[in-house]
């Protein structure tokens, strides 16, 4: 049997911070998906766009996972629009 663990962990940053340098405060969150070949990040924010989500995007896929980026990041898009 094989298990596959999905964590979300949320972020905002202030006006100015160092990670983004905009005037308005910037979201960010960050899909962890845990499975038997390895641990995939990808990774969502809020950044040009004040309160609207940008696309998400693969931050780190574990080379056994590679072929499958497109799957984690569509799973992270899914899971974002379950959080909305």
């Amino acid at each position: 049997m094989s298990e596959v663990r999905v964590t979300v962990t949320n972020e905002e940053f202030g006006p100015h911070h160092a990670m983004h340098g905009t005037p308005h405060n910037v979201r960010s969150r960050l899909f962890r998906f845990e499975l038997p070949q390895g641990t995939a990040e990808v990774d969502q924010t809020d950044y040009g766009h004040p309160g609207r989500w940008n696309p998400c995007h693969a931050k780190k896929v574990p080379g056994a996972l590679q072929p499958k980026t497109n799957q984690l990041v569509a799973a992270a898009e899914g899971v974002a629009a379950l959080l909305d």
